[in-house]
Order: structure tokens, then C-alpha cells, then sequence
């Protein structure tokens, strides 16, 4: 459930929702598209199972 805040034009709303449906209508035509998703981010799945598991609170210069 997504619930925009109450300054967001309608149109952005629109460009929104219109998107949604264009990402579940590929979902429906190339499933393995959107699974692998996202395909032009830095990282592409993060594990969110290990980062829950030991999270890294203090940041540190990598060596």
C-alpha cells in the first residue's frame, strides 16, 4: 500500500498509477523481466536478511 503525502499534484499521481500499470502489465507478459529488476542500480538486491542479522551502525573506511 503506497499513501502520497497531500501536497503531490494530481498529475504526478497519475504518472504514477500509469506507471504501475505498464510495470504489472510487463509483470503479466515477461515475469522474469520485473523479477530481475532493478537492472541499472548500483546494487542490484540487497540482503536485507544479513544487513538485519549484523548491521554495520558505525561507519568505516574501507581498507
Amino acid at each position: 500500500m503506497i499513501e502520497p503525502t497531500e501536497t503531490e499534484p494530481r498529475e504526478t499521481l497519475d504518472a504514477f498509477a500509469a506507471a504501475m500499470i505498464r510495470i504489472a502489465e510487463r509483470a503479466k507478459t515477461d515475469p522474469a523481466s520485473v523479477k530481475a529488476a532493478p537492472k541499472h542500480a548500483p546494487l542490484a538486491r540487497l540482503d536485507e536478511v544479513t544487513a538485519a542479522r549484523n548491521p554495520k551502525l558505525k561507519w568505516q573506511r574501507p581498507t
